[in-house]
């Protein structure tokens, strides 16, 4: 067990068990599952690059013995900074795979973030993009990590996105060269679905976030239920654009919640509106995740009557009570979309308005619905 973590009171742990909530499985053998029968469908989009769900199973196995290579063990804690893209993914899989746990940090967290993420998780590996573009130019992220490295002796790996320099390994090196381990390497890691699969972050709107620690057992049945609730099934497309590492992109039902269901993710990085009616229109999209704020860009901007929204079944909005003439607007423009708001903590509880809700009862906060969670 991960020194400091303090696991469930052993009391809701039985119960869990005994409802059938926890399968006492990791997220890897979880979506092992899910890889094999799903293997020719399409599992993730990103621009003009596609992955079946057996090549990202073979991408992420192949890292995942690499990443061995380089020294990382289960329960070691990973510090990924990645923009939406399909290499995040393909690392969060192989991670799984070998025990480590991911903290989902942000691409627009700086030095003061994830300092104190490597501080609190003593974070022995770092990835990240060599810049990503912002208003006004760009940002590098090497010199960051390099200053973080130089204050934690844990952080020992560094693994940019990108042409590597000195002290960093190169990631689409890592997850293109041949693995020398074999993959049954794999079965031999000592790690558990009790263990930590990832910490998130808390939400607080004061301060540096915390860490919060999911175990595999709670965060695949979290998945499973919020996909149930969305709406998920075989043939949905889901476009994301908000941060990919958040925890509802993630896992509410998020990347996760699709995959147990063979359906298909498109990425993209950008939250402009053109575009994203561009990529619904192209891939079918069925689900959209979206803030408030975001939504409001959307339905006010005027491109949206040149393209085809007809797809769209599902429009899952959190963060913020949306108000009532968003609503009524969006249920205008998207015609066989229901809009579902839904509150969550990244430390588990979630809430979601679901389609049998009486119509006079979405009007009300989220909060004040109704409620599925773990009790």
């Amino acid at each position: 067990m991960l020194d400091g973590f303090v696991p469930f009171p052993p009391e809701f742990a039985e119960r869990y068990r005994a409802r059938g909530w926890w399968a006492d499985r990791t997220l890897a053998q979880e979506f092992s599952a899910a890889f094999v029968r799903h293997a020719p469908r399409t599992a993730l989009i990103d621009g003009e690059r596609r992955w079946t769900y057996a090549q990202l199973d073979a991408a992420s196995t192949n890292l995942a013995l690499n990443l061995l290579d380089l020294g990382l063990q289960p329960l070691d804690r990973v510090l990924p900074v990645l923009p939406n893209v399909a290499e995040f993914v393909i690392l969060y899989f192989a991670l799984q795979k070998i025990g480590c746990i991911p903290i989902a940090a942000l691409v627009t967290h700086r030095h003061a973030e994830l300092n104190q993420f490597t501080r609190l998780s003593q974070a022995r590996c770092a990835v990240y993009p060599d810049q990503v573009r912002e208003s006004g130019g760009s940002f590098r992220f090497g010199p960051v990590i390099e200053r973080v490295q130089a204050e934690h002796a844990c952080l020992q790996l560094r693994i940019v996105l990108g042409q590597a320099g000195p002290g960093e390994h190169s990631r689409l090196d890592l997850i293109e060269r041949p693995a020398r381990r074999p993959r049954s390497d794999l079965a031999t890691l000592a790690f558990g679905p009790t263990d930590p699969c990832i910490f998130q972050l808390s939400g607080g709107t004061t301060g540096i976030p915390k860490l919060i620690p999911r175990t595999h057992n709670d965060y695949a049945y979290n998945s499973k239920v919020a996909s149930e609730v969305a709406g998920v099934a075989q043939d949905s497309v889901l476009l994301l654009v908000l941060p990919i590492a958040h925890n509802l992109p993630l896992a509410c039902p998020g990347i996760q919640g699709f995959l147990f269901h063979g359906a298909t993710v498109v990425l993209h990085a950008s939250t402009r509106p053109e575009p994203m009616f561009q990529l619904i229109e192209r891939h079918g999209v069925t689900h959209l995740k979206v803030v408030p704020a975001l939504l409001i860009r959307l339905i006010n901007d005027p491109a949206i009557g040149d393209y085809d929204r007809g797809s769209v079944q599902q429009i899952q909005s959190g963060g913020q009570r949306m108000q009532p003439e968003v609503r009524i607007r969006t249920r205008q423009l998207f015609p066989n979309a229901f809009v579902q708001e839904n509150f969550g903590m990244s430390e588990g509880l979630l809430m979601f308005v679901r389609q049998a809700t009486p119509r006079r009862c979405c009007w009300k906060p989220a909060a004040a619905r109704c409620a599925r969670t773990m009790r």
